[in-house]
């Protein structure tokens, strides 16, 4: 309560944007448009940790409290400019109708970062870095402070044409240039196709069915591509001066690459089918949307791992030949449920099936990364399997009394040294981790043995979740009654799997800290065995909550979520009332994120510990839980 109430933290920023733009018919139907803008903002943060805060064990004013005592001042300017030029042409010839688009565009982004950290504070009466101690490493320029630009250029051509309003067809293609890729593959080309048909607009359609429906069906194909890399990613970087050894000579200062770079860093592209269609029934009473799609991406972005001895660890690469597909289908729905002049409910929803699959990483290999905050391997990324699939162990039971004799008899034949048992032999009982730091008791659990060599080890890892959804999907409500009106929206996810990184901690029954509730359901006895899932409580670590990842600590990651419920009311005739003053007057309450179903026993389920890795995805160590916000407001106009 302390830290939250006594740091002092502010931050102050202006946004704003300009925007400028001129037309000129050349021709009838060919217009040209020039336009330019310009988005800036500028912010002061500042922080102070004072010194009335406890420092672990140490109290506040303590000197170890003063020693912790600190403040930042960051300033942070960001400007970004667009410009773009076109050449926009139509024409209609009776039932023909065509439009074309000729373009150029160019747009820089500059970010200017300085941020300085104060130290050496003795009291708080100063709670800014002009406060700091009279030494000169008391004020120091933090690794927040950063300098960058980046620009893209761009030029496209659109062509769309349209047949009695029936027949559609879109053509488009264009060239983007970015700074952020090498010089020797900075432009990425993009074409795109897509063709259309108002099926309901033809004489069969509508002596079948009648004019009360509509239906269209929709086709299209195109590449796109992604540059989300950062900045410099293929600019040498130098080190900085080192001594380095020169025979009788001594000691002469030099520096260095410190990494690989890829100057033929490139986009990577996704290539991309889709095939739809729009129904309309009742008069527009009910509508769905229906989509399906197929989408490869290829020329992946990834940071390819090299052997240390090269003096460095890794490098961004395009993969060469790499291909990930993701398919699926959407549908969504909306309907009038009751529709008369003084009550109306509508109904509508969606959902999403998506299935990802790696057809290639080039020749990569298996990819294993960490996304928790721990040592071992959490995810693995290989052919033939979905992205970023979870990779550990499978608790295959628990030991029991009934155990310990089986236990016993393949004790003696262990050989501890070669961590094998001797002369093929046979385990009895459950099989044994070389990570273990003491012997299975009864109440620790055990895991799954892929190979039946007795021995749990890293050949026995395997795919033990997945982190993607079998399908999400959304809902809304929305009712009028005369005034009245209210709204209510949902979403969800079912089927995914998430690691909760506090159960680590709040599962290690050490007396270290606070636990779950269902810890009292653990293993004490054969008398009170609990519920059969949770392992023992023991001062030192075991093979049960070791640092190691394994079905223990995946959770169901399903839930249904009500984002937000509107209750408003709209009084009538209020421009009668005011005489015309007021045109329209609503009052509302609202609450966002009222409600969460779920199984998942932490903060939020929706999680994203790693920032969008897709590497890395479903993992929480106690990212900050969604807030619930109430609101009550009036609408006026006049």
């Amino acid at each position: 309560m302390a830290m939250a109430t006594e740091t002092v933290i502010r931050r102050n920023g202006i946004r704003s944007s300009y925007n400028v733009f001129g037309t000129y018919e050349l021709l009838d139907g060919l217009k040209a448009k020039v336009s330019a803008g310009m988005y800036a903002y500028d912010e002061k943060y500042d922080f102070y940790r004072p010194t009335s805060l406890t420092s672990g064990v140490n109290p506040p004013y303590s000197v170890q409290a003063q020693a912790d005592a600190n403040a930042v001042a960051r300033t942070t300017g960001e400007k970004d400019y667009l410009g773009e030029f076109t050449l926009n042409y139509i024409k209609s010839l009776g039932n023909h109708s065509v439009q074309g688009v000729l373009g150029l565009s160019a747009q820089q982004n500059e970010f200017d970062r300085v941020e300085v950290k104060a130290t050496g504070y003795q009291d708080d009466h100063i709670i800014e870095i002009t406060g700091h101690g009279a030494n000169a490493s008391d004020i120091t320029l933090t690794g927040e402070t950063r300098k960058s630009v980046w620009s893209m250029a761009s030029f496209f051509a659109q062509l769309h044409y349209n047949l009695l309003e029936r027949y559609f067809l879109s053509a488009s293609f264009r060239g983007d240039g970015s700074s952020l890729f090498g010089p020797l593959n900075r432009w990425g080309y993009f074409p795109s196709v897509s063709g259309g048909w108002t099926v309901s607009g033809e004489d069969f359609y509508r002596t079948a069915f009648g004019a009360s429906s509509v239906l269209k069906l929709r086709t299209s194909w195109g590449l796109s591509g992604n540059n989300s890399i950062g900045n410099y990613n293929h600019t040498q970087v130098m080190s900085s001066p080192v001594g380095v050894p020169n025979g009788s000579n001594g000691i002469l200062t030099a520096m260095y690459p410190e990494a690989f770079k890829d100057r033929g860093l490139g986009w990577e592209s996704t290539s991309q089918f889709n095939l739809g269609l729009d129904l309309g029934l009742f008069d527009g009473r009910l509508s769905v949307i229906a989509n399906y799609y197929n989408s490869q991406t290829f020329n992946l972005l990834f940071n390819q791992s090299i052997s240390a001895i090269s003096g460095s660890t890794g490098y961004l690469t395009n993969l060469p030949d790499s291909k990930i597909r993701n398919r699926g289908v959407d549908v969504q729905a909306d309907g009038w449920l009751i529709s008369t002049p003084d009550f109306s409910v509508k109904l509508g929803g969606n959902i999403g099936v998506n299935r990802n699959k790696v057809l290639d990483l080039g020749g990569s290999g298996t990819i294993l990364t960490n996304g928790a905050e721990r040592s071992y391997m959490t995810h693995i990324t290989r052919e033939g399997d979905p992205v970023g699939m979870f990779y550990g162990f499978k608790v295959a039971g628990m030991v029991r009394e009934a155990d310990m004799a089986n236990l016993a008899e393949d004790d003696l034949h262990y050989d501890a040294s070669t961590r094998q048992f001797t002369g093929g032999y046979k385990i009895k009982g459950p099989p044994r981790s070389v990570a273990q730091t003491a012997k299975l008791m009864p109440g620790d659990l055990y895991f799954h043995d892929r190979n039946g060599d007795g021995i749990v080890d890293d050949d026995d890892k395997e795919i033990i979740g997945s982190p993607h959804p079998d399908f999400i999907y959304a809902f809304n409500l929305a009712a009028n009654f005369r005034g009245a009106d209210f709204t209510a929206s949902f979403n969800g996810s079912h089927g995914n799997r998430v690691i909760d990184g506090q159960d680590y901690y709040i599962y290690n029954m050490e007396g270290s800290g606070n636990n779950y509730r269902d810890v009292a359901q653990r293993y004490r006895d054969e008398q009170n065995p609990g519920n059969g899932k949770v392992f023992r409580a023991s001062r030192g670590g075991t093979q049960s909550n070791s640092t190691r990842l394994s079905t223990f600590y995946l959770q169901d990651g399903s839930f249904l979520r009500c984002t937000n419920i509107t209750l408003g009311y709209t009084v009538a005739d209020v421009a009668k009332a005011t005489h015309g003053n007021v045109s329209f007057l609503r009052f509302y309450l609202a609450v966002d994120n009222a409600f969460t179903v779920t199984r998942y026993k932490g903060y939020n389920p929706e999680v994203d510990y790693n920032n969008g890795n897709n590497l890395t995805p479903g993992v929480d160590y106690g990212k900050y839980p969604l807030v619930r916000a109430f609101q009550a407001g009036i609408q006026l106009s006049f």
